[in-house]
């Protein structure tokens, strides 16, 4: 509205309504009108989720949706992990459903252009994700890609940045002579030979140089890390009329990795159009083809890059061409066995080339008045290869004597056909939406794997090669449903909604195969009430409540029996081959089942320039499937899988929005905040427990525990409480341990064995490197049985949050626009393994100058323990001295961008240019954290959902500045 006054010509700018266009979400098998939803479901529109330069539209969403926890894992290419609404199982990843145009259960979306999607639709509560059945427990999130306008014209837009990346935060690590210092500290305090480079340093790194290794400074952090490019393109085409329309896109995407030897590239193309080929009659089809490369990082010794970069020698060279392959490294007369992690970056490969092709074709038919039926058929194709090669080389302690190829292969084709029928009429004051569906989903995939050895360094092939092994896989699997859903509204007030969902999987045993997934909904109004239309500032005022099943199909073939061929028997004298069962099979098994109760509110004030929404919901998992073990006498050695536990997440959702005009400036600020918690209920028994996560680089004990009464993967270990300062505080007058401690020898009588020669002689020189010390760390006897064994483990924390949340900023002032987006968790927990590497002390490595600090008898006032290599007191074992505070606040986004007005355009390019933008921007530009390793965002690197938030060296968040125009034609 403009106030004329007594002017005669007015100005005015079209806006587009945000508010409007998303007053029709996408819902299962079909769109309902916003304000009709009953449900919990969190729309994020095609710019917010195009606003990060992010290869896949799960990192994307980070941040946008309360409720919805997305964890990046950091590489170039790789997956992350997405959570909605907690963690729903305990053995396998708690992922959501993905359904793209109607096509359910397709994962990984790095090979997806995120500037073909249309909008995104989060399904979080039973009411929306039931219709989905026995694949909705975790959540489902629907993608609709775009389809073009009716316009009658042409439209060509081009979307462009390019930009650089770099890690924005490195550790500090010991030089050359903290090294020298160190190792002689930690070597002498266990009465061990010193490595004989500390008294040649001055010696030649190798025969004709003259550089010694007293001359040499590697700084393996910045040989690693790079300032990395990424790049974006996608020209799109799109237009119809009343009668067709299409939309057509191809785009090029690549993103080094800010480490060495990791990168992605990506190419795709789009199609999507529809045709009304008579009266009534649409016929239409989507079809996506993508093809990516994935250069992923090396593990050389089991261990993370970032892991060899701490621990590597800082006097070896990079390169050296005297060894096999050319790379420097460490010997015997230097360290332990640290790896050099340059030469594992660019001489091993791992690459994996992958092509996707997706598609439907779909004919609506209008019966008459009110009822479609509408026939879709679709199929994901996906085919890709894992080349890799690690080449022959010695560095010192490390070397490999043969080449070793591999190769693998994998396929796999899902075809899903659909016959819907869609009622939809209004009746006076009452009005209608039913829909009934029969769906059938079938999968099939193989895979091949084939390795070999060779002595040629030059090896590329399996051709020719020695220890040549196959392995080979199918699996097929098949869903079909039955599915029903009704919405029915009053007056614009009174909403319910219920669905009914009956799946037949294959995963299980005959009579078990089919499950109902039922679900209600009920909603009020009340703004549309006549004794509120009076109060002005309400806009809008909705109360609603739902309650549903949903499933959870885990795997293929986890009720059958298992044979396994790898045996032999003496039959006649002579060997022969045979096989046995090693799993005993459960015909009994069944899907994991979800509940879930949902009530929310939606309100809008000052004609909707304020919304606000608030959700709780309730949601209980039984029949979790877990592995029981069999009893040694029954003759089985793998675990059964049976339903056999129990947990509950429950949590609150929050999300508002404010939009201002001003005349020429227009602002908006929208923030969501997400809280979950988590229980397990009940395992095999009362006493049951899973651990997980150790690592003999990492102390050598598990790091979490799930049990009965707390969260999924609970960290759990010993609790520190000081430092030994003196052998008085380890053992009294008496001669007995005066404290509880792990490692002391003790007599028969109970007096500590303080002999000078022996054995166990605590006195004896030759034991310098056993036993609790002065300098140790005392940990709490927490069971009071006065020694410190695994029963004084107690939990130490959570890597759940307390709640998430997410906080877009927006602004157009004339033709400048500028967006800021921060994102962040609060309140939980990280296991900071690389701490351990910097701090652990288990054996001659190089560490953080922290171990400088080292306890001795001349500095007594610090939280580092004793520096002795073996680390006999177990120092560096699971405990809260390595648990750190997992928060954040990140600036995820910030955009300043300026459009060239219109006129302008028209008078420059002569009509032939539309619009046009650039802009600068940068992602991950600032992080506010307590955190002291590389980056608080911790995936799992095990890809396991028992070891998330553990961080053992995960690949680390880039920050990234960058370039960009749109154009439209």
């Amino acid at each position: 509205e403009v106030a004329v006054a007594n002017r005669t010509t007015i100005d005015i700018t079209m806006a587009p309504d945000l508010q409007s266009l998303n007053e029709v979400v996408v819902v299962g098998y079909g769109t309902q009108k916003k304000s009709s939803v009953v449900a919990a479901i969190s729309s994020v529109s095609s710019k917010e989720i195009n606003a990060l330069p992010v290869p896949s539209v799960e990192q994307a969403l980070q941040g946008r949706a309360a409720g919805v926890i997305v964890t990046n894992n950091g590489a170039p290419g790789e997956t992350p992990i997405v959570r909605i609404r907690g963690v729903n199982s305990i053995n396998f990843a708690s992922n959501p459903l993905y359904v793209v145009d109607g096509i359910p259960q397709v994962g990984n979306f790095n090979l997806f252009d995120n500037r073909d999607i249309e909008s995104v639709e989060v399904l979080k509560d039973a009411n929306s994700a039931a219709i989905y059945g026995s694949r909705a427990a975790a959540g489902v999130i629907l993608i609709t890609t775009k389809k073009g306008s009716r316009d009658g014209k042409v439209h060509v837009n081009l979307d462009s940045y390019v930009g650089t990346q770099s890690a924005w935060r490195q550790l500090d690590i010991m030089n050359r002579d903290e090294y020298v210092r160190y190792g002689s500290a930690l070597l002498g305090n266990a009465g061990a030979a010193l490595p004989p480079r500390f008294a040649t340093l001055n010696t030649p790194i190798y025969e004709g140089t003259t550089q010694t290794f007293a001359q040499t400074e590697t700084d393996w952090q910045k040989e690693m890390f790079r300032a990395a490019p990424i790049v974006q393109h996608n020209l799109s085409v799109s237009g119809g009329n009343e009668k067709s329309r299409f939309y057509t896109s191809g785009g090029y995407f690549r993103q080094d990795g800010i480490m060495l030897g990791t990168s992605f590239e990506r190419y795709n193309l789009r199609l999507n159009s529809d045709h009304q080929i008579m009266k009534g009659v649409t016929l239409g089809q989507t079809l996506f083809v993508g093809y990516g490369t994935q250069i992923s990082e090396q593990n050389p010794g089991g261990r993370s890059q970032i892991q060899n970069m701490i621990r590597m020698t800082p006097y070896i060279p990079v390169f050296n061409p005297t060894n096999l392959g050319g790379y420097g490294g460490a010997t015997g007369a230097d360290a332990s066995d640290p790896q050099n992690p340059v030469r594992a970056a660019l001489q091993d490969i791992s690459r994996t080339g992958s092509i996707r092709v997706l598609g439907t074709i779909f004919l609506e038919v209008d019966i008459f008045k009110g009822l479609k039926y509408r026939f879709n058929v679709g199929g994901d194709f996906a085919t890709s290869r894992n080349y890799g090669r690690q080449p022959i080389y010695s560095e010192g302690f490390n070397s490999r004597p043969f080449t070793t190829i591999s190769d693998s292969r994998n396929n796999y084709f899902s075809p899903v056909y659909t016959n819907q029928l869609t009622f939809d009429r209004t009746f006076g004051k009452h009005y209608i939406n039913a829909i009934g569906v029969i769906e059938y989903q079938r999968a099939n995939s193989v895979s091949l794997n084939a390795s070999g050895q060779s002595l040629s360094i030059d090896a590329r092939e399996l051709d020719g090669l020695n220890n040549r092994g196959y392995t080979a896989r199918r699996e097929e699997s098949a869903i079909f449903s039955y599915i029903g859903r009704v919405n029915y509204e009053y007056a614009n007030k009174y909403l319910f909604s219920a669905s009914v969902r009956r799946d037949g999987a294959s995963q299980f045993a005959p009579g078990r195969k089919f499950g109902n997934f039922p679900s209600i909904g009920v909603g009020w109004r009340i703004s549309e009430e006549g004794f509120m239309k009076n109060v002005a500032f309400l806009s809008e005022a909705k109360i609603r409540a739902s309650y549903g099943s949903m499933g959870f199909i885990p795997g293929n073939y986890l009720w059958q029996s298992v044979i396994n061929p790898n045996t032999e028997t003496i039959i006649g004298g002579n060997r022969v081959p045979g096989a046995f069962y090693e799993r005993l099979g459960n015909r009994d098994l069944q899907w994991e089942i979800t509940n879930m109760f949902n009530v929310g509110i939606d309100a809008g004030f000052l004609r909707n320039r304020i919304t606000f929404s608030a959700e709780y919901f309730d949601r209980n998992t039984d029949n979790l499937i877990l592995d029981v073990s069999p009893a040694i006498s029954t003759g089985y050695s793998v675990p059964t899988t049976a339903n056999i536990g129990r947990m509950r997440n429950w949590g609150y959702e929050f999300q508002a929005t404010y939009n201002e005009t001003r005349n020429a400036f227009r602002w908006s600020v929208s923030a969501n905040l997400g809280v979950v918690r988590n229980r397990v209920n009940a395992l095999e028994s009362p006493t049951a427990f899973l651990d997980r996560g150790g690592n003999a680089d990492f102390g050598g004990f598990d790091i979490t525990r799930t049990v009965a009464g707390l969260p999924v993967q609970s960290f759990f270990g010993w609790m520190p409480v000081g430092i030994f300062q003196s052998q008085a505080e380890i053992f009294g007058t008496d001669g007995r341990p005066a404290a509880p401690v792990q490692n002391l020898p003790l007599n028969s009588d109970g007096t500590v064995n303080r002999s000078t020669t022996g054995e166990n002689g605590y006195n004896n020189p030759a034991n310098a490197g056993k036993f609790t010390r002065p300098g140790d760390i005392r940990f709490a006897d927490l069971n009071n049985d006065g020694r410190i064994t695994a029963d004084d483990r107690t939990f130490l924390g959570s890597f759940l949050p307390d709640f998430t949340y997410g906080i877009n900023f927006s602004a157009n002032y004339k033709n400048f626009d500028l967006t800021m987006f921060f994102q962040g968790v609060h309140g939980n927990e990280v296991f900071n393994g690389v701490k351990v590497i910097q701090q652990g002390m288990l054996r001659l490595f190089n560490a953080s100058p922290d171990v400088l600090r080292a306890w001795t008898p001349q500095n007594t006032n610090t939280d580092v323990p004793r520096a002795v290599n073996g680390d006999p007191n177990n120092n560096s074992r699971t405990s809260t001295r390595f648990i750190e505070d997992g928060s954040y606040l990140r600036l995820k986004n910030l955009s300043i961008g300026y459009t060239i007005p219109a006129a302008t355009l028209q008078r420059i390019t002569g009509g032939r240019l539309g619009n046009f933008r650039v802009y600068v921007a940068s992602q991950n530009l600032l992080t506010f954290t307590r955190y002291t390793g590389y980056d608080p965002e911790i995936g799992s690197r095990f890809n396991s959902s028992l070891t998330q938030g553990i961080d053992y060296g995960q690949f680390p968040q880039a920050r990234t500045l960058m370039v960009g125009l749109q154009a439209g034609f």
